[in-house]
């Protein structure tokens, strides 16, 4: 499961993403929804997703990222991934999601992307 904490950077939410064993599904779907929530509050925001301390995802994992971006991207907002691990970046390059996911390295880089 994904476990993960929110911060703000200069108009950015940075969303950092950690693996954990925790088994807590009811947990975790409520901290799901209010990220929902967050992100659909917010019309134009801008997303970085620090993936930097995840070395696998599971099919459930990656649908959810990839309904974060769609709801972002429905609200009209940007959202690009950062710290993406070689093997992390292999599952999505297999699945054919770098196309559809924006991803740099840096968390820098994504602050930049974000406010250009």
């Amino acid at each position: 499961m994904l476990n993960f904490t929110t911060s703000e950077t200069g108009g950015v939410m940075i969303v950092s993403f950690e693996a954990v064993e925790e088994e807590n599904q009811e947990w975790q779907f409520s901290r799901r929804d209010w990220l929902y929530k967050t992100i659909e509050s917010r019309e134009g925001g801008k997303y970085a997703l620090d993936l930097s301390d995840v070395g696998y995802l599971a099919s459930s994992e990656i649908g959810f990222l990839v309904t974060l971006k769609r709801r972002v991207e429905r609200c009209q907002g940007r959202l690009v991934l950062y710290g993406v691990t070689p093997y992390v970046s292999d599952i999505f390059r297999t699945m054919n999601l770098q196309k559809f996911l924006d991803m740099v390295d840096t968390r820098g880089a994504a602050l930049a992307k974000l406010k250009a």
